[in-house]
């Protein structure tokens, strides 16, 4: 692996080394929740969008990190470090399965899946006001 000088210059940068402390702890805490257990969850549905981490940041009021492909959303909170790895099974019939890990936390009030759950689920539909 080679290094780069202009890589350390611009981490100097504040918004720059906050930018890449951001993806340390998403790509650590990836790391972390990749070796656990997947538990079959059903009501992750709501979760299932491109835009969840910027829409959950919103519902929760705080910043949430939200990495994502055709079979796998990863959720960070910035503020507690928690995180969450969704996996979905798509079917024939439309409606996927979904499999969950999270961190391992002290409690239930902790649990950020459960959070981020409550909060899609408090969310307005389309056309409410």
């Amino acid at each position: 692996m080679t290094t780069s000088t202009v890589t350390v210059q611009d981490t100097a940068h504040p918004d720059l080394a906050h930018a890449a402390w951001i993806a340390d702890l998403v790509d650590h805490a990836a790391l972390d929740v990749a070796s656990l257990e997947l538990s079959k969850v059903t009501d992750a549905g709501p979760l299932d969008r491109e835009d969840a981490g910027v829409w959950l940041s919103s519902l929760l009021g705080r910043r949430i990190e939200h990495r994502h492909s055709a079979s796998e959303h990863l959720f960070v909170d910035v503020t507690t470090h928690r995180a969450v790895r969704l996996v979905l099974f798509r079917r024939d019939t439309g409606v996927p399965m979904f499999y969950m890990a999270q961190s391992p936390g002290t409690g239930t009030k902790t649990d950020l899946y459960p959070q981020l759950v409550d909060a899609a689920r408090s969310a307005p539909g389309p056309g409410d006001s």
